[in-house]
């Protein structure tokens, strides 16, 4: 059982995949999600003033993006920037937050040793002490492209687990690759992740 996740992120397409992720995730465990941004100072350490700041300034709108997936599935979120070399501060961080694994996402849209060839998310595979689990940003069509998509496929997994019959509560919400669909059946309350390119789902809550 997960009690704290780390989410590197960045805003790229890789870690905004990532997010949904780890936010079904911590929505399944009840896991905390330990968002971080790492100002790169290796390629960034001669820049002050205005550029360092709208560097920063990206950073926190990364780590809002995680704040306002996790709001809408209740986890909680914590958020910090780091700076220094991504891997080593993403590791450090990993190891000051005691955290269970690192969820982060990865650029490449072929095989696995290729996209992490060379990249922070190879160097942290690496040398990290827990689980790594690594998303990658890929191109494929869409399976759920809409609410009413996103609802059949929730009643359908609710129903499949034994609970029925079942009713949305609100609007499902759509993430970057991700929807979440508050839904209540017999038995209680939940909130169900469907991944929206390939129909999978999770199911949240306690029930109650």
């Amino acid at each position: 059982m997960y009690e704290r996740i780390l989410l590197p992120t960045d805003g790229s397409e890789g870690s905004q995949r990532a997010i949904d992720h780890a936010v079904a995730i911590a929505d399944e465990t009840g896991a905390t999600i330990h968002a971080v941004n790492v100002v790169d100072t290796s390629e960034y350490q001669t820049l002050d003033g205005p550029i360092m700041e709208s560097i920063e300034a990206r950073g926190h709108k990364a780590l809002e993006a995680v704040e306002e997936v996790g709001s809408r599935a209740t986890v909680a979120v914590e958020t910090t920037i780091r700076h220094g070399i991504p891997h080593t501060e993403i590791l450090a961080a990993a190891s000051d937050l005691d955290v269970d694994v690192i969820v982060m996402g990865t650029n490449g849209r072929t095989g696995l040793d290729r996209v992490l060839l060379g990249s922070v998310a190879e160097r942290v595979v690496r040398e990290a002490i827990v689980p790594v689990t690594t998303v990658r940003a890929i191109e494929a069509e869409t399976v759920v492209d809409s609410p009413e998509g996103a609802i059949d496929h929730a009643t359908a997994a609710l129903e499949d687990a034994g609970n029925s019959p079942t009713e949305t509560l609100e609007e499902p919400y759509r993430g970057t690759n991700s929807w979440i669909v508050p839904m209540r059946a017999e038995s209680g309350e939940f909130r169900v992740h469907v991944d929206a390119e390939t129909g999978k789902t999770r199911i949240a809550g306690d029930g109650r």
